[in-house]
Parts: structure tokens; C-alpha cells; sequence
């Protein structure tokens, strides 16, 4: 997959994207936290949210997705429990969809990775009842990422935990993505 994106510049592959060792702490951070209710903006084909309801039986799932992997080919493959706004994420519609969820324990944000998009997901995600807010590519490692880390790297107050493990399968010692994980207190 490494050698199709630095390609092609996407990562056009029906798989989750992220780094596994990173996956794993997420996983751990979950379970430690009693998350139930989870979000996720950004979906690409589904991949990491069916795999993380199948670990934790959330007692709500959602999505929310415009649909890019899908015009690219790909499929989006989802459970049938998810409630899912097929859309922008900085819609009225999705504001509306959101605010009808009600209280969520993880969002993660990981759909619009320039840094005004990320900020208006992370600004919005704040304004509604949820426990952590996630943003993924906190490293900026790559060019289409470098907005995620300038947004994360500026985000004041409130208590962060950065989920950094070296990326194993590409055979580096450093992670080239990386997880951020912000609660208000």
C-alpha cells in the first residue's frame, strides 16, 4: 500500500489506515476510558469503525463520509447499527445530524486533513457533549497531512495524549502518522 500512495499520492486500498501499533493504544485507550458511543468523520471504506464496533459492541456508532473512496472505487462497508450522514462534515444538514446523536464518548476526526477543515471538524466536535475528540495524522509527516499537526500542535487548554509508536510495517523507527486524543479536562 506504502508504494501505491507514494504513487498515486491516495492510498487507494479497501483497508484501514491506520499505523497498527498505533490502532493497538487506541484500542487500549478505549477499553481503559469505558468508551461506548463512538464517531468517526471520515470513513474512507468503513474499515476502522466495522473493526472497532466489532471489538467494543459500541452502544452507538456513527459515521459520517462524503463519499471520496467510493467515487474512487471503493467500497463502503459499514454495520447496519451506524448512523450515517452521507455528506460534509461542515454541512447544516451534518450540524443537525450531530446534534441528534446527543452525547458521544469518541470522536475521531480524520476526514479533511487541511489545516481549516480539521480545525472546523475539531471547533464543531467541541461545541457538542462527547468526552474525547481524536484527530489522526497528528504527525504531519506528509505533505497532506501538515494541516492536522499545525491544528494539533496549536489547540490550548484541556489534557492531550498523543498515540506515537514507531510504523513497523513500513520499517521505520518513528511514526509517520499518530493519533491525538483531547478532553476538555
Amino acid at each position: 500500500m506504502q508504494a501505491r500512495y507514494q504513487a498515486e499520492g491516495e492510498p487507494l486500498e479497501d483497508c484501514i489506515l491506520q499505523n497498527r501499533e498505533e490502532l493497538i493504544r487506541l484500542c487500549e485507550f478505549i477499553e481503559a476510558q469505558g468508551v461506548r458511543s463512538y464517531l468517526e468523520i471520515g470513513l474512507w471504506t468503513g474499515r476502522l469503525l466495522s473493526t472497532l464496533h466489532r471489538l467494543f459492541a459500541f452502544d452507538l456508532v456513527a459515521g459520517c463520509d462524503d463519499g471520496y473512496a467510493q467515487r474512487k472505487g471503493l467500497p463502503l462497508t459499514l454495520p447496519p447499527e451506524t448512523h450515517l450522514f452521507k455528506g460534509n462534515s461542515a454541512s447544516p444538514d451534518f450540524e443537525h445530524f450531530r446534534r441528534d446523536l446527543g452525547a458521544v464518548d469518541l470522536v475521531l476526526i480524520d476526514g479533511n486533513h487541511h489545516y481549516a477543515g480539521v480545525r472546523q471538524d475539531f471547533e464543531q466536535q467541541r461545541r457538542h457533549p462527547h468526552r474525547f475528540l481524536a484527530l489522526h495524522d497528528i504527525t504531519g509527516a506528509n505533505r497532506h497531512t501538515t494541516g492536522v499537526a499545525r491544528w494539533w500542535g496549536e489547540i490550548e487548554g484541556g489534557r492531550k495524549v498523543e498515540l506515537l509508536q514507531p510504523h513497523g510495517e513500513l520499517g521505520l523507527d518513528s511514526s509517520v502518522m499518530g493519533i491525538g486524543i483531547w478532553s476538555a479536562g
